[in-house]
């Protein structure tokens, strides 16, 4: 929907890019709310005290941009690239920066009088609260200080970043990748890290009230004058257990298994879509042929089971464990299996058949379309068998 501030700024921003000759635009002090720049090449440009409140950005080039004192509360930056960008001073309350580009980005707070003394400009403390950044590349980016409670950084990389001091409250890293990352005296209260990785990260004197270490990696890392005893760390992610299943979708499962060993005469094929089965232990149950579309399965155990013919595709399979289980002809096209396990899983085609069960001629092999399978564990996997277009696998 085009609102009355977009309309309005709409001429400011068309004229501002026009003038610009190739050179970096300069928008700072515009009012920029919902303004769509989305897919827009902003390398560069400057945009100091900017308000960009609810604007989408999706995909917009803004590397090296200086965007002190912005406020961009409720933007979409999804698969933006902000590498270096100056972002000082900011507000990003309840943006959404998933799959964005932070890399080297500076976040820390910032204050200044702008040199017009049209007033201030930034914050003392960068506030990045109830923000969404899951999956975003934040390698050394500068978050010291900065206010990020209840943020969301599911399976992002701050390897190298600088967090110290900064109050993760209540936010949910979990697998995320901070090897390296410098989380001195941070307040970590009821923080997840469960599942990350935080080899050689510098926690000391970080307070951890209620903060959740369960399956993390700690190697190397420095943790002295962290009170462990108030943190929860077991060994492993827990793990939900079929009997604790959310019953409308332990309903579903039970069901597709009945379809499957009567061989349709009774149950029916399991439709799971939109649902969150997150840590859920599905190991060693048969679901081929099942339907799993667009639903979060982080860290879901899929060990040994019969997934042939099953339809998992756009689902988020981060950290999920899929060893030794039958993949033959199933379709993970659009998947997240970042990190995942599919060591020893078996891959192929396999022929389709028509209602009355005769051959068809044709065969669907195991499709890992537009997949992204970075940091995947794939020893004894067999991809050539596979589909794999657009695929990221490494």
């Amino acid at each position: 929907m085009t609102t009355q501030s977009s309309r309005a700024n709409a001429p400011v921003l068309e004229h501002a890019l026009a003038r610009s000759d190739g050179k970096p635009v300069d928008l700072s002090r515009q009012i920029l709310r919902r303004a769509d720049l989305s897919d827009r090449r902003l390398s560069h440009a400057r945009m100091i005290g900017t308000d960009l409140t609810d604007a989408l950005l999706v995909r917009t080039h803004l590397t090296d941009a200086d965007l002190f004192g912005s406020t961009l509360d409720g933007a979409i930056l999804r698969r933006a690239d902000l590498t270096r960008a100056v972002l000082r001073g900011v507000s990003l309350r309840g943006a959404n920066m998933s799959y964005a580009t932070l890399t080297d980005a500076d976040f820390r707070g910032g204050f200044m009088v702008d040199p017009d003394r049209v007033g201030p400009v930034g914050r003392r403390v960068s506030d990045i609260s109830s923000c969404v950044a899951d999956y975003a590349m934040a390698a050394r980016a500068k978050l010291a200080g900065v206010n990020l409670h209840g943020a969301s950084f599911v399976g992002a990389n701050l390897d190298g970043a600088n967090l110290s001091g900064a109050d993760l409250s209540q936010v949910n890293m979990s697998f995320t990748s901070l090897k390296g990352a410098d989380l001195s005296e941070a307040r970590l209260a009821k923080t997840s890290f469960a599942g990350a990785d935080l080899s050689n990260a510098l926690l000391r004197n970080a307070v951890g009230d209620g903060a959740v270490f369960s399956g993390a990696r700690l190697d190397g890392a420095a943790l002295d004058g962290l009170d462990l005893g108030n943190c929860e760390r077991e060994a492993r992610v827990p793990i939900l257990a079929r009997a604790e299943f959310p019953s409308s979708i332990a309903a579903v499962l039970d069901a597709h298994e009945t379809w499957l060993k009567s061989a349709g005469a009774a149950g029916r094929r399991g439709v799971i879509e939109g649902e969150n089965l997150s840590h859920f232990d599905l190991s060693g149950r048969d679901l081929s042929g099942i339907k799993i579309k667009r639903s979060k399965l982080i860290g879901a155990r899929f060990a040994r089971s019969m997934l042939t013919l099953a339809n998992l595709s756009r689902c988020d399979f981060l950290a999920a464990d899929f060893t030794g289980a039958i993949l033959v002809g199933t379709l993970f096209d659009g998947a997240n299996l970042m990190r995942a396990s599919l060591s020893g899983a078996r891959t192929g085609r396999i022929p389709i058949l028509d209602p009355n069960g005769q051959p068809t001629g044709r065969e669907q092999p195991t499709s890992f379309a537009h997949a992204d399978l970075r940091g995947a564990e794939t020893a004894g996997l067999d991809l050539t068998a596979c589909i794999t277009e657009s695929a990221v696998l490494s």
